[in-house]
C-alpha cells in the first residue's frame, strides 16, 4: 500500500527490533521456515519442534528466549 500511494498504514510503522534480540528474531525465522500447517492454517510450533531445532543447531535457549519465540509464534499465528 505505501509503495502505491505513499500513505504510511499505521500497521508498518513498527519499531525496529533491538540489536540485543536480533538474533532471537533469526532463531525464530529458522524454526518458522520448518512449521507444519494443518488443513487450513499454520500450526503452532511445538515444544518438541523446538527444542529439535535446539538440537539441531547446538543452541541452549535461555528461558527469556524461549518466551521471545513463543510471543514471536502467538503474534505470527494471529496475523495469519
Amino acid at each position: 500500500m505505501y509503495e502505491q500511494t505513499g500513505i504510511m498504514p499505521p500497521q508498518l510503522d513498527v519499531p525496529s527490533i533491538p540489536h540485543e534480540l536480533e538474533h532471537v528474531w533469526g532463531y525464530f525465522l529458522q524454526m518458522n521456515a520448518k512449521r507444519t500447517a494443518g488443513a487450513m492454517a499454520a500450526n503452532p510450533l511445538s515444544d518438541e519442534q523446538i527444542m529439535a531445532w535446539e538440537r539441531r543447531h547446538r543452541i541452549q535457549l535461555t528461558p527469556f528466549e524461549g518466551e521471545c519465540i513463543d510471543a514471536l509464534d502467538q503474534a505470527y499465528l494471529a496475523s495469519d
